[in-house]
């Protein structure tokens, strides 16, 4: 049994072991640095005291992890036009004001704050990763180069009162801290402010078989239950929740200090939801056996198209791909695709396998493309037909293994 993050028990079973995987975003320029990478126990697990919190077993320095960090929004059309729809949408419910004061926990380039900053003036971004606070910085995007905690939310109070709107995108299951995290929020939020929270969904990753979200920076996998359990503890009330097609079922959730929110019906009607498919329960172990057939299927397939002496190159170097390679082995592949020029040149951890810009993909010509940005597929498809004249079959890995033809 290991330490549960939320009630402190050493009460937290493993359900799922993945193996052994390194840090999945620490990309390294050298072929034997990636190779003899060290690695640690990937286990999923939950708490059997009654909480119920979904975690990682193993946990990382999260300086190691975070220091320097590769994943930026920014490349992506997807996200980015969803990172304007947030701002978008905060202004349409609650009006935000030409001096309120907007917070992004996990700000990463600035991307959110950039839109932000075209209805108030007023922000502030918070993010350990030291390259991305540079690049916020230099655009003009106020940033602190830290991580985010109840000891600087006191900081930042002090020099510029409270948060009018507290913005936190992918950033909460990246705190193995999380009592001291959400304290840090209710010190920082106004009475009468928002806090805006956006998570990867654990019912979206059971239905979705989406196992290789799990990796070291995610160190907890939310249900609604849970979160609304979390946070009542601090006096701070989820009041609207609902899941978006961004990443394949991303959870959004609205709380507030004060009751004078009404709970919406899409709040009250996925707490039931979980509830009644005992998410946590029967369901949670459910996807840990359907992930050993999803590898056994994988392969099964990379037997074939070496049996058929066809190239495979893979597309998409997310920290998801890292999972997936250390969890079934890097088999035929050579090479990644990315248009993430931080990471062309690198390799994925753990591996012999380099990251090239997908410019390339035409004089390459492969057979196949093994799809590790599975979530983008629409974006990424577009791009191979349309950018790169890709013409062979392209692999989808999760949430059901398919295999169709780009023409």
């Amino acid at each position: 049994m290991n330490k549960c993050f939320i009630c402190n028990k050493n009460s937290s079973e493993t359900i799922l072991d993945l193996g052994l995987s390194p840090i999945a975003n620490n990309l390294e320029l050298e072929i034997e640095l990636s190779k003899t990478a060290e690695k640690y126990p990937l286990k999923l697990s939950i708490c059997r005291s009654g909480c119920n919190h979904v975690q990682v077993s193993e946990i990382i320095d999260q300086k190691k992890i975070f220091n320097d960090y590769f994943y930026m929004p920014s490349i992506s059309k997807t996200l980015t036009n969803h990172l304007k729809e947030i701002s978008k949408e905060i202004n349409k419910k609650f009006k935000i004001k030409s001096d309120s004061f907007i917070l992004d926990i996990g700000s990463n380039d600035g991307t959110f704050l950039e839109s932000a900053s075209n209805f108030s003036k007023n922000i502030l971004g918070v993010d350990p990763a030291r390259n991305l606070s540079d690049i916020a910085n230099k655009k003009g995007i106020r940033t602190i180069n830290e991580f985010f905690s109840h000891k600087l939310a006191k900081k930042i109070k002090n020099k510029y009162g409270n948060a009018d709107f507290i913005i936190s995108t992918n950033t909460f299951a990246h705190t193995p801290k999380i009592n001291d995290f959400v304290e840090g929020m209710k010190e920082l939020i106004s009475d009468e402010g928002v806090i805006i929270i956006e998570i990867h969904y654990l019912g979206s990753m059971i239905d979705d078989n989406s196992f290789d979200t799990i990796y070291h920076e995610h160190f907890s996998y939310w249900s609604l239950n849970n979160l609304n359990n979390l946070f009542s503890k601090f006096g701070l009330n989820i009041f609207d929740a609902y899941v978006l097609p961004v990443h394949h079922g991303q959870l959004r959730i609205y709380l507030s200090k004060n009751k004078k929110y009404k709970k919406t019906k899409s709040l009250n009607d996925l707490l039931e939801k979980e509830q009644k498919e005992d998410l946590v329960g029967k369901k949670l172990k459910l996807f840990c056996k359907k992930v050993l057939k999803i590898k056994s299927n994988l392969l099964d397939l990379f037997e074939k198209i070496s049996n058929d002496e066809k190239i495979v190159y893979g597309y998409g170097a997310p920290a998801k791909a890292s999972t997936l390679i250390n969890f079934i082995g890097e088999n035929n592949l050579k090479y990644i695709y990315d248009k993430s020029q931080l990471k062309q040149g690198k390799y994925i951890p753990g591996t012999s396998i380099k990251i090239k810009d997908p410019s390339e993909i035409e004089y390459d010509n492969p057979d196949y493309i093994f799809l590790f940005a599975w979530n983008f597929s629409k974006e990424i498809i577009d791009d191979l037909k349309n950018n790169f004249n890709f013409n062979g079959k392209l692999i989808i890995p999760i949430p059901d293994l398919r295999i169709i033809d780009i023409d």
